[in-house]
């Protein structure tokens, strides 16, 4: 049989880098009682949102005891049996590798270490900057500029229909009409929505805990600032169809009535 030439065969596939929205299990600890009752409850308040979604699970809070006592191969099962789809595990000690990639979990670097990385270049750029603008003080308009401009905000003027989603990874996000029941809006920091407000609005997805979300009629499916969530079913009737603030606070949402001085405490 004569060998098919594929040399000049056109490409069928690319492969690309892409931001993509994913759920994080900030795992605190890894003792089976405790754990998996707690994300049974978790999951199952909200399990129609979570259906199918991809989830990464993150350990850089556990010590390298608390992994060497958590069964990954368990532990996928579980989420799975929930209704998540867990892709991979980002934090572990390279002792676990193995492990994780036996119960069919991909191995991502720890975001502490990235930042951190992130960090360290921000602030030799910054010192570089600072001497830089001594010898060229003309300069420092055009500097501060471009640093200014990093964060973006985006801005939507028409409604967001039924299964339509919205991501601003950089800044804020900003939509000039409603957000429909079915469509989900998500914001690497604030959240407004200057109309009502029936789908789903994550702010802060990045970890940002001063973010916040703003509401002029607030009647969501589900709410959430830097992964701390609320279903529809247990917002007060007191902020239901109000303008509103919802912002992190000890641990839960705090959503404060706009032009009001009341404030509705949820955890």
């Amino acid at each position: 049989m004569k060998p098919i030439d594929t040399s000049t065969k056109i490409p069928v596939f690319e492969l690309k880098g892409s931001v993509l929205t994913i759920i994080v299990l900030h795992i605190k600890e890894t003792d089976a009682d405790c754990l998996y009752p707690q994300l049974e409850k978790k999951i199952g308040q909200a399990r129609s949102f979570f259906k199918n979604a991809p989830v990464l699970i993150d350990l850089s809070g556990v010590d390298e005891e608390g992994q060497a006592a958590l069964d990954f191969m368990y532990l996928a099962g579980t989420l799975r049996k929930l209704g998540l789809v867990p892709v991979g595990v980002r934090g572990g000690a390279a002792c676990q590798d193995e492990r994780v990639l036996h119960a069919g979990l991909g191995l991502l670097p720890a975001i502490k270490t990235e930042r951190m990385a992130t960090t360290s270049a921000d602030q030799q750029s910054s010192e570089s900057g600072s001497q830089e603008r001594k010898n060229h003080p003309e300069s420092s308009t055009i500097v501060t500029s471009q640093v200014c401009a990093v964060a973006t905000t985006k801005v939507i003027t028409h409604p967001v229909r039924s299964g339509q989603q919205v991501f601003a990874p950089q800044g804020d996000l900003v939509i000039l009409s409603s957000v429909n029941a079915g469509a989900e809006v998500l914001a690497a920091g604030n959240i407004h929505v200057y109309g009502a407000l029936r789908g789903r609005a994550m702010a802060g997805i990045n970890g940002d805990v001063t973010a916040r979300i703003f509401s002029l009629q607030c009647n969501a499916e589900l709410v959430a600032v830097a992964g701390e969530y609320m279903v529809n079913e247990s917002l007060s009737e007191g902020v239901l169809n109000q303008s509103v603030m919802i912002s992190l606070k000890d641990g839960g949402l705090d959503f404060q009535v706009i032009g009001s001085s009341s404030t509705v405490h949820e955890r």
